[in-house]
């Protein structure tokens, strides 16, 4: 056998399966899929200032193959964020893919980084399908704070991500996450999770809300972002009060 035969077999057989072996598998992303639980929570309270405010309670849900990732960095406290999505791979890796999103500051008692428009809440009449307006709440940190699905593949069976990732004033990093089959509320008692309904008529209505109504973050379904509630208004003694009416799907 000459050399260029023997290192040509050599070279085939190092290229070929043993028999009976299968390829290694290539990783693949283990995505999050967004979604919207139930609204719940529906009041009408008024301020001392007279503004009637129609408050609810949200809560954005994650009922993927893999967790819901958001890392961010700046070099320094005067700069804005760099955004990326980190996604998991089924070999343990993690990719980092930038997105558009943008960091605000929580100047609402929160303290700490938002997510701008993570979540979105829209209202509308049912009897022409107006828009009144979206809500006050403009940016979300999320975290595990509700059980939603813990029979879901991978689901952890306690909250693995707290809101530390979402930093302070002068922070530099921020990391923030929702584990699969988990949840993060909005109760209806914090800062501008509200409407202001101040002067709209008596009638019937729809909230509307989305997760990642702009699409700035890969999931594996975008087709079951949204939920909904109609309820009835009715004018008492100056003051509205809400009846619900129905529910849409959830995630």
């Amino acid at each position: 056998m000459s050399r260029w035969v023997a290192t040509a077999v050599t070279l085939l057989t190092a290229g070929m399966l043993v028999a009976g072996q299968s390829p290694a598998a290539a990783a693949t992303a283990n995505l999050p899929d967004l979604g919207m639980a139930k609204l719940t929570d529906l009041t009408v309270t008024r301020t001392a200032a007279g503004q009637q405010q129609l408050r609810f309670s949200a809560t954005i849900v994650n009922v993927g193959a893999g967790a819901f990732r958001v890392v961010a960095a700046r070099p320094d406290q005067n700069s804005a964020f760099a955004v990326s999505q980190r996604v998991e791979n089924s070999d343990g890796s993690t990719t980092d893919t930038p997105t558009a999103a943008v960091m605000t500051f929580g100047n609402d008692n929160h303290g700490h980084y938002h997510v701008k428009d993570l979540e979105t809440y829209t209202l509308h009449r049912l009897d022409n399908g107006a828009q009144l307006g979206t809500s006050a709440k403009g940016g979300f940190c999320f975290m595990d704070t509700n059980a939603y699905r813990l029979s879901l593949p991978g689901a952890p069976q306690q909250p693995v991500y707290r809101g530390a990732g979402c930093g302070d004033h002068d922070s530099t990093a921020l990391s923030m996450g929702l584990s699969v089959g988990w949840g993060d509320k909005y109760a209806w008692t914090l800062s501008d999770q509200f409407f202001d309904i101040t002067g709209v008529p008596e009638g019937r209505y729809r909230l509307r809300a989305t997760a990642d109504a702009n699409g700035l973050f890969a999931e594996s379904n975008n087709a079951n972002n949204q939920t909904w509630v109609d309820f009835q208004l009715t004018q008492r003694r100056g003051s509205m009060s809400v009846r619900t009416l129905g529910y849409g799907p959830v995630a």
